[in-house]
Parts: C-alpha cells; structure tokens; sequence
C-alpha cells in the first residue's frame, strides 16, 4: 500500500526531520510538501512540491484541501506552529472533504501549548513543578519577590526570538518598555506580550524530551540533554537512560493528551523536568529522534493510518551531533513552482560525502 503524506512548511527544520524520518521509515509513502515561498528546501526533496499561501491566509485551508483531492492524501504533517491553529480548526472539515487525517491536536490543547503562560497555568493546575512565573502586570512585584537573574520571552512564538535574561531592575524596565512598543510577531503581525519568569538552573541541564500520545497514552518518550546554537535549534543532544525524567514527562503527556506528537523543554534540577515550553507538534529534533530509533513519525503513520498495533518507542543511547548540509535545486525547478506553484520529480541534490 502506498501512503501519500502531506508534510507542510517544508523550509523549516520541523518539516525537514519529518521528511527524514518518513524515508528512514523504508514505509511505501509518497511526499508531497508545501512552502510560501520557492526557497524552501524541503520542497524538493519530497516527491511533489506545492506553493501555499500562509497558514494565516483566508484561503490557505481551501488549498490544502484543493491539494489533498488532487493527491488523495492519506495524512498531513504540520510542519510549524503558525499553521497548527488553522489545522485544528478545521480538522473535520478536512477529513469530510478529502479523507485525510490531520496530525494536530484539539484546539483546546493547541491553545495551552502555544501560550507559556498558559502553559503555566496548566502544569500549576495539575499538581506538576512550576517555575516561577508573572504576566506584564505583575513584572515589578514579582522581581521584588524573585530576585534577580530573571528571563523575559514572548507567550508565544518559537525558537529563542525576543527571550532575554535581566540581571538589574533598569533592564527590567528596559525590556517592558521595549515589548510594548517594539517586540512583534512577523508571522501574526500583532504585538508580543511577554512573560517573566525566574531563571532557574542552566543551560547545561537543558532538556527536551519528545513522545506521540494517542487516548491518553504516551508511546515512549525521548529525553535529550542538549545544547543550543544558531536561534534556538539543537547543535549536540546526549540520550541516556533518564528513566525519572521520561516518566515524569510521560505523566504530563498522557494528562494533556495530544493526539499525536508532543514536544517538551525543560530544565531539570534533582531529576525533576521543570517544564517551560510545550511543542503540540513534531520538534525541530525530530530527525535526531529517528537516528536513534525513535521514530515517531512512523509509529504515527503505523498506528492512525496503517491500523497497526505499536509498542513504546525505546531510543539508542549516545550523542548525536548536527552539521549543515546543503541541497543543490537548479534554476529551472525554482522558476517553474514560481511560476506554476507545482513541481515533481525534483533533480535536486544533497551533499553525501561526508
């Protein structure tokens, strides 16, 4: 049975390492992917490419729907957090129309995710380890009551834009005022309200720790060790046994209950994950995942549109090490999805020798 996929974003690392980890799968699929803009380069390496308009478009779902009856899609794989709100919302709808599963959860999960201060909000709900954490409001208060090293970042967005560390009362104050003036959202177009939280531990005990959850389940989690470079994206992950960590991540997973996959940052102090950030969608480590044998692409792709019986994903213990690469497209293929939206059959290239 051929499967065709839908892999959306394709010029983000999120995308990428789903693209990756689909043809690590060895499964009989077939990869259509989508971008805004001709420069992306996981449009040419799928098997078909489409130009889409923004996640945030008014017709952006109507393309994604004219797309899967045109490829008779099976499944769709988000590939950034500004198209997951549109996917949720219209989950129904594109399984009534075209028969294709979204991989994206309810709107109402979606929604606590994307937000750190409901994130927060959640975790303090539920009984799990919080840190420390005020609204704009509340900013002057709460660093009177904190103390200083504090971090300041955007509720929501991705990677490590607008998130700074203050140290004095007077960058404090530099910071708000720059948030309320300055600080946008490119992709939204709205102004950033942030959230200031107490910087705890370091980057040295930075995890992020991936699973899939389906009906309260969480399928094996992955936790990585990890150090950061280049805007937020993981240069070198450590995976070890870290029993107390994945099953303290496996009890949040299963109480907020995705359907699918789910990302988790965290700094860990004593064994205990003080979660920051949730990812309701595949991480930008996701093709790291499937290099140690956590492909959760794949389980995704067995358990929903295969029907099949999966077990918990268990890693490989080591470290992985991340280098660029580079993919050569020739300039016939960039002007004929500019100008047609459409390309198959890439001949692009990618650098192996190495």
């Amino acid at each position: 049975m051929t499967i065709k996929l839908l892999v959306t974003a394709a010029g983000s690392s999120v995308a990428q390492g789903i693209i990756k980890s689909i043809r690590r799968s060895g499964l009989d699929c077939v990869i259509i992917a989508t971008d805004n803009q001709p420069y992306a380069a996981g449009l040419y390496r799928g098997d078909k490419a489409y130009l889409v308009s923004l996640g945030n478009a008014p017709s952006f779902i109507s393309e994604i729907i004219s797309i899967c009856k045109r490829e008779k899609v099976d499944g769709i794989f988000v590939g950034t957090d500004y198209e997951l709100i549109a996917f949720s919302e219209n989950i129904g709808r594109i399984k009534q129309e075209t028969g294709a599963i979204v991989f994206v959860s309810n709107l109402k999960v979606i929604k606590i995710a994307n937000d750190k201060w409901l994130t927060h909000l959640f975790l303090k709900e539920n009984n799990f380890p919080v840190i420390p954490s005020a609204l704009l409001s509340e900013a002057s208060n709460f660093a009177k009551l904190q103390g200083f090293p504090l971090i300041i970042k955007p509720r929501t967005g991705d990677s490590s834009k607008d998130t700074f560390i203050i140290n004095t009362t007077e960058e404090l104050n530099q910071k708000l005022i720059y948030f309320k003036t300055t600080a946008k959202n490119i992709y939204l177009q709205q102004k950033v309200e942030p959230i200031i939280q107490k910087l705890v531990g370091s980057e040295h005990n930075e995890y992020t720790s991936s699973t899939i959850v389906f009906d309260n389940k969480a399928y094996g989690i992955i936790s990585m060790n990890r150090e950061m470079r280049f805007g937020g994206h993981t240069t070198k992950a450590i995976i070890k046994d870290n029993y107390e960590i994945n099953s303290f991540i496996s009890r949040i997973a299963e109480t907020l209950n995705p359907f699918g996959p789910c990302n988790f940052q965290s700094k860990v102090i004593n064994n205990v994950p003080y979660v920051f950030e949730i990812n309701c969608r595949f991480s930008g480590t996701t093709a790291l995942c499937s290099l140690v044998n956590f492909n959760n692409v794949e389980a995704c792709i067995r358990k929903i549109l295969l029907n099949e019986q999966i077990k918990p994903l268990i890693p490989l213990h080591g470290v992985v090490l991340r280098y660029f690469n580079e993919v050569f497209v020739p300039f016939s293929e960039i002007q004929e999805i500019s100008l047609n939206g459409f390309l198959q059959q890439s001949r692009s290239e990618i650098n192996k020798f190495f």
